[in-house]
């Protein structure tokens, strides 16, 4: 009999890098609340019942504390995945050291007891509930155990009245837990903030895929209806090449087979996938070597130059290469259109460079510019061309995404137009 486990919404473990924030603010306030512990002592050890005993054992436990944070700082990272009982280890481990302390310099009358409440905190913030209320459990049995069992603190030996010496250590304590709260709870802020950044960008790419997956599907069907009345026209040209042998009609059925073959090409491109990457081989290949592929074929169909120029050191990249040059000739197509809009018939500037880890690829042209709604370029059918689909950017922006890059587009600076800018993260074996 099949046997379903019910759903829980507490995971066994939690993401390693999440895992390494929370045990690092744990670090940080346990080296606080040592340096703390020392500075009191230092002040107040004439206090303390039996010094000659006591001191030894509050400098053990402090070293205790220390090397449990170099231990965590070095044994974090290779965690995986981080139990979330390791972090309610740590946070006990701090409760039992601050018992003992609270032992052996007054139990209940020490004013820094309120320390307690900074790792209840912290537990109610990093643990599932049932953890948190185990360690809220152990805090409350510590605070008995220092209740009936405590060294007392002898206030007489210092020149400052009990009265005095009372005020200034709830002071402190006091000081003390309104850093560690307000530290504690900005950095949490801040993560979450971050977190919240990525979980968006995650989103964005995703629903990037699925818009990719979907025009796929759609140039998929479209290509597998085509490729039928395509192969009927080039079955029907070779029976008029048959019947006619004459010299015009042989020019024409060329014009036709050539611009045939060129629509097979195109079918050709759908079916790789629309740019999808998992759709077609990956190739290693030069960065500069697929752009002049790439601008050798867009140049064949257009009347205006290109000017490529190459700092690329050799980069290499690892790319779909028919999808790669196919988005390629989109961009450097929108440029021309945007030109030819704007009137002008000038070179449009291609850069391959490197910076960093990545190769750019940057097309600058001198067209019309950015339209009114910039955040919507490369989005699925969004186009201020009249006859456009805006496919060409979205593939692009895709081709990018699948190998780890990306798209942008910026104004120029230097007058009117636009500069696309395509990244490519760098693949470290050598190029053919």
């Amino acid at each position: 009999m099949l046997r379903v486990r019910p759903v829980t919404w507490e995971l066994p473990g939690i993401d390693n890098e999440e895992g390494v924030i929370w045990l690092g603010w744990i670090i940080r306030l346990r080296w606080v609340a040592i340096v703390a512990q020392l500075v009191t002592v230092s002040l107040t050890y004439r206090l303390l019942d039996s010094p000659g005993t006591t001191l030894p054992i509050l400098g053990g436990v402090m070293g205790g504390l220390a090397l449990a944070n170099g231990l965590a700082t070095r044994a974090a990272p290779r965690i995986r995945p981080f139990p979330r009982e390791a972090l309610l280890a740590h946070l006990s481990l701090d409760v039992v050291a601050l018992t003992a302390f609270f032992g052996l310099a007054g139990g209940q009358d020490n004013p820094f007891t309120a320390l307690y409440l900074i790792h209840v905190a912290m537990g109610a913030l990093m643990l599932p509930a049932r953890l948190a209320v185990a360690l809220s459990g152990l805090v409350l049995a510590c605070y008995v155990l220092i209740l009936s069992v405590h060294l007392p603190l002898h206030l007489d030996r210092h020149l400052l009245t009990e009265a005095a010496l009372t005020h200034l250590g709830r002071l402190i304590s006091f000081a003390i837990t309104v850093i560690s709260v307000t530290g504690f709870v900005t950095g949490l802020t801040r993560s979450l903030r971050a977190n919240k950044q990525q979980l968006l960008d995650a989103r964005e790419r995703t629903a990037r895929v699925d818009r990719l997956r979907a025009v796929g599907t759609l140039a998929a069907g479209a290509a597998h209806e085509l490729n039928t009345p395509l192969g009927t026209i080039g079955l029907r040209i070779r029976r008029v090449g048959r019947r006619h042998g004459d010299p015009d009609t042989e020019a024409d059925l060329g014009v036709i087979r050539t611009q045939l073959d060129r629509c097979k090409a195109v079918v050709d491109q759908l079916l790789v996938g629309a740019g999808d990457p998992s759709a077609s081989g990956l190739e290693r290949r030069s960065l500069a070597l697929l752009v002049r592929e790439a601008i050798g074929l867009w140049a064949k169909g257009s009347s205006i130059p290109v000017e490529l120029t190459d700092a690329s050191d050799g980069l290499a990249i690892e790319v779909p290469r028919i999808a790669f040059g196919q988005a390629l000739i989109n961009l450097l197509e929108n440029a021309r259109e945007a030109q030819t809009e704007r009137g002008s018939n000038q070179a449009i500037a291609v850069r391959v460079g490197r910076e960093g880890t990545h190769g750019v690829v940057e097309i600058l042209d001198r067209g019309i510019g950015l339209p009114a709604d910039p955040a919507r370029v490369g989005d699925p059918f969004f186009t201020t061309k009249d006859t456009g689909t805006g496919l060409g950017v979205f593939v692009a922006r895709a081709v990018a995404d699948g190998a780890g890059g990306g798209l942008s587009y910026l104004s120029r600076e230097d007058g009117p137009g636009t500069i696309a800018r395509w990244w490519f993260p760098e693949n470290q074996r050598r190029a053919p």
